[in-house]
């Protein structure tokens, strides 16, 4: 109780000062020791699962080579060799990569140590004495798959540091799929965490303090003048001190600064929310609308181009806006036909005429107007380049306006980059799996999931669907006579004459080995039998260019049509394969049309 009255006897700026003392201690201790260690934690957990993840994706590709040696289109070691070669070049980031060992102990491939492929690892230790190739064949033997903890250098250096792997097991082959995380990489990362969390800790504590003292001031020292009966305030110190009486006073400095918290809480509150929004779309094409959408909405950038480079092509094109755009992109067309052009892709550097007049001799703007094109950069590479025309006028006044709101802007390109580049991969390796990789075709795997498209868009139009089924004639003969290589000339040729012999708007599948499949939308009765017709008599005229000469070829086609022979297009695509047979035993090189009486059976 004697405590008590002494604290209620302190002069306010004390009491103030020592709550909030007594709070700063509550919270560093908190922050400290009970959030800094699950942070580190769970960085170290977080580091983990995304080398678990990436060597589970990269898994998939031991899976997609046996696949092409079993159906027969690599030998097992053709398969196993493009494996290795594919996860030799393959990174995700400065000091990871992947390697491949067997259950043997022997090294398959090591991108970084070349010296030790094809060597037995059974006696290689770090220098702990851990056997650790054994250790990583234990692991995936007894469990499929799991964490290693041992000691290797890192890339280009020759002292080894603690690294944990992650490696899983391909039982088929007998391999070891491997990639790690060096510790002492997670442990500048926890530094920099604790770093952080140490000046934030010091930050609060000083503004807190600060905050308390001028609160404290603010409200001490009008009671004092009260108190002693200053009578020499200069004129309008009356008001002031009345004004920092209340304690509000003091509230509205803080208020002010609060608001910009706020503003910039809810800035970051918004870009987090964008970045959630995106990655739930479903296609990159949405991701770049929406960029688009935020750029000219609330960052107020009237005019945007959002441009990406394609593939090896060397091109970029126009990705929003989305529809035919009159102006397009403000660049010399030959710029989307060599994308090196673009000094923003090709430096990685936001490209600005606010900077420097004439910057880029390719910006083709008219009179007075600036420009600010920003490179989306993955990987050390632009995939892609942002492009703001900027209104005309007087410089400094544009620089201004502009330089908040491009601000802005780089932070939601960098909030969704890795959102585009995740989605591109996936669409890539979608589009990788439902096409034939030698001839270039869709796959039957393609047919497969689109197949309930295609009925319904040809009964919602009240159309047909033609069907037909094409195999070369004595295929086998060219394999067995001049080899698999030209066996494989002659299928991307037929490929080819089929594809020019149809519509755009047609599908040509590679339905396996020698045989096609072209499904052609929208025919009318009899049309897809005078397109066979059409194919027939293309694939027989051309003349294939071989290593010993030149080759020509015939083709036997079967012809149906959905709905005309059956309500079920797998059925109907039957019935082309039965008319097919029909042809081959007619004499071959020839087009047959499904009838009912080539079926009798009543079940497929």
């Amino acid at each position: 109780m004697t405590r008590l009255v002494s604290f209620k006897q302190w002069p306010i700026l004390a009491k103030i000062m020592t709550i909030s003392v007594v709070s700063i201690t509550v919270v560093s201790a908190v922050v400290l020791l009970l959030f800094a260690p699950q942070i580190e934690r769970r960085l170290l957990e977080a580091k983990k699962e995304g080398v678990k993840n990436v060597v589970d994706v990269a898994f998939a590709t031991f899976a997609e080579m046996d696949q092409l040696a079993r159906t027969g289109q690599l030998t097992l070691a053709e398969a196993q060799a493009r494996a290795a070669r594919k996860l030799e070049t393959t990174r995700y980031g400065d000091n990871e990569y992947f390697w491949i060992n067997d259950v043997d102990v022997r090294m398959i491939m090591h991108p970084i140590r070349p010296e030790l492929d094809g060597l037995d690892q059974s006696a290689t230790r770090d220098p702990r004495g851990k056997y650790l190739f054994r250790e990583f064949v234990k692991v995936a033997r007894s469990a499929g798959a799991g964490f290693v903890e041992y000691l290797w250098p890192k890339p280009g250096e020759t002292v080894s540091v603690p690294k944990i792997s992650y490696v899983r097991l391909y039982e088929p082959w007998g391999w070891i799929l491997g990639s790690g995380v060096y510790v002492d990489d997670v442990q500048r990362d926890m530094a920099r965490i604790r770093w952080v969390l140490l000046s934030g800790t010091a930050l609060f504590m000083v503004v807190t303090l600060g905050f308390a003292a001028l609160i404290g001031t603010g409200i001490t020292r009008p009671l004092r003048k009260v108190i002693t009966g200053l009578k020499d305030i200069a004129s309008g110190k009356g008001d002031i001190v009345l004004t920092k009486r209340i304690a509000i006073t003091s509230i509205d400095e803080i208020g002010l600064l609060s608001s910009e918290f706020n503003g910039l809480m809810e800035a970051i509150g918004s870009l987090t929310v964008f970045k959630k929004v995106i990655e739930e779309d479903e296609s990159v094409e949405e991701v770049y609308a929406r960029l688009g959408e935020v750029f000219t909405g609330s960052l107020g950038m009237k005019e945007c181009h959002i441009l990406e480079v394609v593939g090896a092509q060397g091109k970029m094109v126009q990705v929003y806006p989305a529809a035919a755009d009159p102006d397009g992109p403000r660049c010399d067309p030959q710029v989307l036909e060599s994308c090196d052009l673009c000094k923003a892709k090709r430096t990685g550097h936001t490209i600005s005429s606010l900077t420097y007049p004439a910057i880029c001799r390719h910006f083709r703007g008219e009179p007075g107007q600036e420009h600010c094109c920003i490179p989306m950069v993955v990987g050390g590479g632009a995939i892609g380049v942002v492009q703001f025309v900027l209104e005309g006028g007087e410089r400094r006044a544009v620089a201004r306006a502009s330089e908040a709101g491009l601000y802005r802007v780089e932070q939601y390109i960098k909030e969704s980059l890795p959102v585009i580049e995740t989605k591109r991969l996936m669409t890539t390796l979608r589009e990788a799996s439902l096409r034939d990789p030698m001839t270039g075709l869709h796959n039957r795997r393609y047919l497969q999931e689109y197949t309930e498209k295609i009925v319904a868009g040809a009964l919602r139009r009240g159309k047909k669907v033609g069907l037909v089924m094409c195999d070369l004639d004595y295929f086998k003969q060219v394999n067995d006579t001049h080899g698999h290589a030209v066996g494989d000339l002659v299928l991307k040729e037929t490929s080819a004459v089929i594809s020019r012999s149809v519509r755009e708007s047609d599908i040509v599948i590679r339905f396996g080995g020698e045989e096609f499949l072209v499904v052609l939308l929208d025919v009318n009765e009899g049309e897809a039998m005078t397109i066979a017709e059409k194919i027939r008599g293309r694939v027989e005229g051309t003349k294939i260019k071989v290593p010993d000469g030149v080759l020509t070829k015939t083709i036997s086609l079967g012809v149906s049509e959905f709905p005309t022979d059956t309500g079920a297009l797998w059925h109907c695509i039957k019935f082309a394969d039965v008319a097919l047979y029909k042809a081959k035993e007619a004499g071959r090189n020839r087009s047959v049309r499904f009838t009912s009486d080539m079926w009798k059976e009543e079940q497929f």
